[in-house]
């Protein structure tokens, strides 16, 4: 298992994730917190046990590849995006199911 403490190791990362797969969380973690997204723990896993394991007894983040979707979509609009304004995308698109522009 592969463990990322906190959202700017994340996004640190970002390049690193895998092509499939979901980003967990413990299944205490709140989606609707910035502080929880902020300073959670995300685990990815290394093989398909793993993947089993988590699907069990995690929760969900969001699936890896959208995670970089929503970092690129927000590059792409404004080049020098602060960690801010990404985890401001981030929020709006577990709020929302969509991009923000």
């Amino acid at each position: 298992m592969i463990v990322i403490n906190g959202f700017s190791e994340l996004l640190k990362m970002k390049d690193g994730l895998p092509d499939v797969g979901w980003l967990y969380v413990s299944p205490s973690f709140s989606l609707s917190s910035e502080e929880g997204i902020v300073n959670g723990s995300y685990y990815i896993a290394e093989n398909e046990d793993e993947e089993m394991d988590f699907e069990e007894s995690y929760g969900t983040f969001l699936e890896a590849p959208i995670f970089k979707d929503i970092v690129i979509n927000k590059r792409n609009h404004n080049q020098q995006a602060t960690e801010d304004e990404i985890l401001g995308a981030v929020i709006y698109y577990l709020e929302n199911d969509d991009f923000q522009d």
